[in-house]
């Protein structure tokens, strides 16, 4: 709406017009009834009879001025006294509508004057009697209530349409009865087809964040309103089933949060001893109670129980994380290093987590990328673990133990070949024993795009280390092939030997053996047959020696 007004007439000494500026035209800051009247009888005495000034006699409203005064037929900025007024005071009075001498109120046009304001302001008024102002509930008070006067409203929409509204007795009440519209009269619409008519609890608006009860988070988007302005709810008001209703009509409105609650979503009341769900448009209510490892709190706006430092899961149930799933089921999505605690690991143990890639969840327990980190090692570094997590590392045969065995895990194993092509193999499921029994193998079915199960040939074989040689033959596997591993399959041949893409091969006296088709624990670039990291199948590049990358890591079934 770019414009309204708001018109008094009554149905039915001139002064000169006063020049407007926005100064002269201010609205007084003090309402009539709190000023000490002027221009009373002057003298030493109320009975001195030797001199007195004469009070004028002003108009009452701008009926008064335009009847009483010839020469004053043009709107503007007027001087009067209306009945009981404790003082005279300006208003602009409007000559050019409906045969003038309309008292104006109010008028609002440029949205230069802010309205939300107090009540002292609106009872003494505010702005400037040349644009826009409210003239002030004291003054409209002692105006309507010395006459019978006719309410008009004028309006002019975006479009530049006009059109009016009127009541043809229109009165209000004073400050004692809170200014209460005491009187209306019949209503006239100038051109009914101009007039949008807001529903309850609606307003005109160009408001873009209109809300429902089904989804109260949410403003309506402002690329779908058809026009710039239309009936809107607002404020402590929410659409639903096309009426706007007040907020704490809705479904879902939740007493002590004194909001709605969106489809889903969920309060938890001070205590974190009761739930609140909005579920099909209705509350449904349930109890909640902390873990004994929980705190009741309030973070990021949301309360609700969260687990203490180094506990796992949803507040209600809080557990010490037994590996990397655990974590991933308890919301942690981010690739990285994290505490978890195995069983028999009461202090926890610190892994790498692959949480953003192959459906998370992963605890990795190997990692080469390159050859910063040296795996040809004895006993005791591949049974405590080397390496930084975040790069190339072995976890540790004795983690591995105790994480494997708590569950049961199936295994994956990245590779990247020397041409960065990337391949996996999955194993239904995967264990080592404990270090009684040099930490045995046991793995399950292959699948995967490797083209050949390269793990297999080694289940159930002991690990071996260069200082500790489980091998079960009379051959140094770990020695040989330069790394730790579960060596113990082992032949020999002389004739392919010849061969240089049989690299699982190592020299052994005039022959050549081998002890498993798979060794990634080998030299990252081995310069000596049988002395590679490698995974051997047809189809990797080069039959899968030189590899560039390979990780090792497990999951729950």
């Amino acid at each position: 709406m770019k414009l309204t007004l708001l018109c008094l007439c009554v149905f039915g000494v001139c002064l000169q017009r006063l020049d407007f500026t926005e100064s002269s035209g201010q609205v007084n800051d003090l309402g009539p009834s709190e000023k000490i009247s002027r221009n009373r009888q002057r003298g030493e005495t109320e009975s001195s009879s030797y001199f007195y000034y004469q009070e004028p006699q002003y108009p009452r409203d701008c009926k008064d001025v335009y009847e009483q005064c010839d020469d004053q037929t043009e709107s503007g900025i007027f001087m009067i006294q209306a009945d009981d007024a404790p003082e005279p005071f300006n208003v602009h009075c409007n000559n050019s509508i409906d045969g003038g001498g309309w008292t104006v109120l109010q008028r609002r046009r440029l949205d230069s004057v802010k309205f939300n304001r107090s009540w002292k302001d609106f009872r003494n008024g505010f702005g400037f009697l040349g644009s826009e102002f409210w003239i002030g509930n004291e003054k409209i008070a002692y105006l309507t209530n010395q006459k019978r006067y006719q309410l008009r409203m004028d309006f002019e929409n975006v479009a530049g349409e006009t059109y009016y509204v009127t009541y043809d007795d229109f009165r209000i009440s004073d400050e004692w009865g809170k200014y209460y519209i005491s009187s209306l009269g019949t209503f006239i619409i100038s051109d009914e087809l101009k007039i949008e008519w807001c529903p309850a609890n609606e307003i005109f608006s160009n408001e873009t964040c209109e809300r429902t009860c089904e989804d109260p988070d949410t403003c309506i988007s402002a690329t779908s309103r058809t026009e710039s302005e239309q009936c809107v709810c607002v404020g402590d008001y929410l659409r639903e089933q096309g009426q706007c209703i007040p907020l704490n009509q809705c479904n879902c409105f939740v007493d002590e949060k004194g909001s709605v609650l969106g489809e889903g979503k969920f309060y938890i009341n001070s205590r974190c001893t009761r739930n609140s769900t909005c579920q099909d448009n209705q509350i449904i209510e349930a109890s909640y109670q902390c873990s004994d490892h929980a705190t009741c709190a309030e973070r990021n706006g949301v309360r609700k129980c969260y687990c203490n430092p180094n506990y796992e899961g949803d507040g209600e149930t809080c557990v010490l994380p037994k590996d990397c799933y655990e974590l991933y089921v308890s919301g942690t999505r981010s690739d990285g290093v994290y505490t978890i605690y195995p069983d028999g690991w009461s202090s926890g143990i610190q892994v790498y987590c692959e949480m953003e890639s192959n459906g998370g969840g992963w605890t990795v327990f190997q990692r080469r990328s390159s050859a910063s980190v040296e795996f040809y090692r004895g006993w005791l570094d591949y049974k405590n673990g080397f390496g930084n997590k975040n790069q190339d590392h072995w976890l540790g045969n004795k983690y591995i133990h105790s994480l494997t065995n708590q569950k049961t895990y199936q295994l994956r194993i990245d590779l990247r070949d020397s041409a960065s092509s990337s391949y996996y193999a999955l194993y239904s499921t995967f264990s080592i024993t404990d270090e009684a029994d040099k930490y045995r193998l046991s793995v399950g079915s292959h699948s995967g795009n490797t083209g050949n199960d390269r793990l297999s040939y080694n289940n159930n074989k002991q690990f071996s280390t260069k200082d500790q040689d489980n091998d079960g033959s009379s051959y140094d596997c770990a020695e040989g092939h330069r790394g730790g591993w579960w060596y113990g399959y082992y032949y020999y041949y002389y004739s392919y030997c010849r061969y240089d893409y049989y690299c699982y091969y190592y020299p052994y006296g005039s022959y050549c053996r081998y002890c498993g088709y798979s060794n990634l624990n080998g030299d990252y670039d081995g310069s000596t047959r049988g002395t590679y990291m490698f995974w051997y199948s047809s189809s990797l590049n080069t039959y899968g020696c030189s590899l560039q990358y390979t990780e090792m890591k497990i999951r729950p079934v």
